[in-house]
């Protein structure tokens, strides 16, 4: 099995879904989208079973970061219409999916929301669902101010409180998820500083909670990552 990720910003990872992809023996290439002297794989749509689209700072209903956007949107398109093929969109990621399955992008009305909320289950039918033994809330980490509606035939999988779309299926093999579920210690360390002035804007102050929380979202996450890869 191959899996193609797409890192939209230096400082952006699969985190924990590394673990479950090198625990199911997935091949695993990366593209750089930020640097514009690396080209998309030609055909990548068929030469990889899984891809996975991160997250980071462009806007992808800006009309000016249309041509920057065309061959992800383009290959999120391909890869949606094969039947054989997943994908996950993280953040910035599932906001593609949302827009190639026709589903509106746009900047929040209440702003950026960062730092820890819970996220609820809003279909614990879902199969993605199945090694959460039914844990039916979690703390998820939020780092957005854009957010989709959840594109026609999907199942709304995960509600927020301040941004109730967090999450959605699409016939079982594309799922797009606005909060990051993937953060890992150092990397949550790392935004801090990177993304500071985003943070400090949206006024999240990090506590001594924040490492317990991280730590909860963190079981959650590779539960529900595993269940996906596992469909």
């Amino acid at each position: 099995m191959r899996c193609l990720i797409v890192r939209f910003k230096d400082c952006e990872g699969p985190g924990t879904l590394l673990d479950s992809l090198q625990a199911r023996n997935y091949r695993i290439t990366y593209h750089n989208a930020y640097d514009p002297r690396v080209h998309i794989v030609p055909a990548a749509h068929q030469m990889f079973d899984l891809v996975v689209f991160l997250g980071g700072p462009q806007t992808v209903h800006d009309p000016k970061q249309h041509k920057f956007f065309k061959p992800w949107l383009e290959l999120a398109s391909h890869l949606v219409s094969m039947k054989d093929k997943k994908v996950i969109g993280i953040c910035l990621g599932s906001q593609i999916l949302a827009t190639v399955l026709g589903a509106k992008v746009y900047e929040g009305e209440k702003g950026p929301e960062v730092g820890f909320s819970d996220v609820k289950v809003a279909n614990p039918s879902n199969p993605a669902f199945s090694k959460l033994n039914g844990t039916s809330t979690f703390p998820a980490f939020h780092l957005h101010e854009d957010v989709f509606e959840i594109p026609k035939g999907a199942d709304h999988l995960l509600q927020g409180s301040f941004y109730s779309n967090q999450m959605f299926g699409y016939e079982n093999r594309v799922f797009g998820i606005q909060c990051h579920l993937e953060v890992t210690e150092n990397m949550l360390g790392v935004w801090k500083n990177v993304h500071s002035e985003f943070i400090k804007k949206a006024g999240w102050i990090p506590g001594p909670e924040t490492e317990d929380l991280r730590s909860q979202m963190e079981r959650a996450g590779r539960a529900l990552f595993e269940g996906i890869l596992d469909l």
